[in-house]
């Protein structure tokens, strides 16, 4: 078993403060694995383990330590642990939720923006104009965009048929 001491960090510098674990009690470290993080008045720097191990934290984050406080202690005779499997048993098989479909309702003429022209051929051929693709200004269905929808009958559907 051997001790995690705070180091000397500087000859000014007599206590320092614990900020965070790295790692957990019990937690199997690595040699050099950074296990801790201490702060004094001048810096930040971190601990790290000097030997494999499972480790032992004495020492709580928040606590003021003075240089050469135990913080930690490694259990080098440890073996790492292997980790849990965690056996479940497996899900029913869920079933299926049904949810209410809604029926889409197409734009009619006077909720799609067309130009006048544009509303007249659409009226004429019996054009579903929420089926045309706007290419206006604003998004507005312009007259090529009528006469393109008509070139292609078997793409589009119409209203009329």
């Amino acid at each position: 078993m051997i001790e995690i001491k705070v180091p000397t960090v500087g000859e000014s510098i007599t206590e320092v403060q614990l900020l965070r674990w790295n790692k957990k009690s019990g937690d199997y470290v690595e040699i050099d694995e950074v296990i801790a993080e201490l702060e004094s008045e001048k810096a930040t720097f971190e601990v790290n383990a000097e030997k494999s191990g499972v480790l032992t934290t004495i020492a709580a984050e928040g606590d003021q330590l003075k240089i050469g406080d135990v913080l930690a202690t490694i259990d080098e005779t440890a073996k790492p642990v292997a980790p849990k499997l965690e056996i479940t048993a497996p899900k029913p098989p869920s079933v299926p939720t049904v949810e209410e479909v809604k029926p889409v309702v197409a734009a009619t003429a006077s909720e799609v923006k067309a130009t006048p022209l544009a509303s007249a051929i659409l009226a004429d051929k019996k054009v579903d104009p929420a089926q045309v693709k706007p290419s206006g200004p604003q998004g507005k269905i312009v007259r090529e965009d009528v006469l393109k929808a008509l070139e292609k009958p078997g793409q589009l559907p119409f209203a009329g048929q």
